[in-house]
């Protein structure tokens, strides 16, 4: 076993695939500090800037003070807390839902809602580029899995004819983390509801950037509290905590905490992440500037990037993905940015598609116009370089 374990250890690094965390010692800001060197980082899910924020710091110390930092305890024996129930409700109310269920990660409560709702002999149509989560939780609830082409809703209808008069559960995000790009929901709505389909969004992208103060998209287009239609999310991107929710009708969430093995068996969220949270929260519906700010830096990058020489996917979010192609030729403009001082990790298979390698390109409000302009130009010089290493190999 140890002998197969090396080889398959080497086919990893033969193909380019092989990953290494780099330990840094910064927070979750615009700067990445790594080996006592500061890089401009465009790595982070800290859309909002919020990580740092001295207030949610503050509420997430005093819960320290007071509370200690373990539950100790799953919710449905000791661990549910007056600001576990306080943070439930308010999410319910920021998110126009009538309950809401906290979870410890995205990652469990994807698993434990989607095994919830379906199982074997039920459909599970899912978009082919959902996040590894959904698939997750769609392949272990033992429904038959079906995959429709990305952004598809014509591909979407199809297979919703071709199972219709069966429990049937649509998945998609609501942003992709990859892309950037965002489905047709109102679309997806109106066809789960034509063939009785229950409809599951991941917000974990988009919850604190999308509508006019951070509910996400499927409250921007008014498909909240719809008796088939469900959120999940987490709070580790834009609200700049720690843990995750699902949401939706009372009924259906109160089946998933009697169902979800992810919740029932899992330690509850610490008191100190759910005040900080809680304290998030109130600063995402009131400050509007941060929305403003970060849409504008996005405005600006998408104006001019294309001098890059590299091509981006169409996204009008704050994820934007540059394509590289092959995973040494995405590894090595990783390495060339991170040489002129700038962090962005390479995104190689299994992530994406073989040949479909990138750079995830993530914009925050900490950044200024002078960053992006500043990536642009390493960029340009990279793009050049590339292009005549390229042209020497076909000589």
């Amino acid at each position: 076993m140890k002998n197969k374990i090396k080889t398959k250890l080497k086919e990893i690094k033969l193909s380019n695939g092989f990953r290494v965390r780099k330990v840094k010692d910064s927070g979750n800001s615009h700067i990445f500090v790594y080996k006592n060197k500061e890089l401009l980082s465009f790595a982070s899910n800290d859309y909002l800037s919020l990580s740092n924020d001295k207030r949610i710091i503050n509420s997430a110390k005093k819960a320290l003070d007071n509370h200690g930092y373990s539950t100790s305890s799953s919710a449905l024996i000791s661990g549910y807390t007056k600001s576990h129930f306080k943070l439930e409700e308010e999410l319910s109310n920021f998110l126009g839902q009538e309950k809401t269920l906290l979870f410890s990660t995205g990652y469990q409560a994807n698993l434990g809602v989607i095994k919830s709702l379906v199982s074997r002999g039920d459909n599970i149509i899912s978009d082919k580029l959902n996040h590894a989560s959904l698939i997750d939780g769609s392949l272990t609830s033992r429904a038959n899995f079906k995959r429709y082409n990305h952004n598809d809703c014509k591909n979407l209808e199809e297979m919703l004819i071709g199972t219709k008069g069966k429990n049937n559960l649509v998945v998609s995000d609501s942003l992709f983390s990859m892309d950037g790009d965002t489905p047709n929901i109102k679309k997806m709505s109106t066809l789960a509801k034509k063939y009785d389909a229950l409809l599951l969004i991941d917000e974990a992208h988009s919850i604190g950037i999308f509508e006019k103060y951070g509910r996400g998209l499927i409250y921007k287009n008014s498909l909240n509290n719809k008796e088939n239609i469900f959120v999940t999310g987490t709070f580790g991107k834009a609200i700049g905590t720690f843990g995750a929710f699902f949401s939706g009708k009372k009924d259906h969430v109160e089946y998933v905490l009697q169902k979800a093995r992810s919740y029932i068996y899992s330690t509850s969220l610490p008191i100190n992440a759910v005040e900080a949270t809680r304290k998030s929260l109130k600063i995402i519906s009131k400050e509007n500037w941060r929305r403003e700010k970060l849409f504008s830096l996005i405005s600006y990058y998408k104006k001019n990037i294309k001098k890059s020489g590299f091509t981006s996917l169409k996204s009008n979010s704050q994820i934007q993905a540059l394509l590289v192609g092959s995973s040494k030729d995405a590894l090595y403009v990783s390495d060339q940015l991170f040489k002129s001082g700038i962090y962005i990790p390479a995104i190689r298979p299994p992530t994406v598609e073989e040949g479909k390698s990138r750079l995830r390109i993530s914009l925050t409000v900490d950044h200024q116009l002078s960053d992006i302009d500043y990536l642009i130009n390493i960029l340009q010089k990279i793009s050049r370089n590339l292009v005549q290493s390229q042209e020497c190999v076909k000589k």
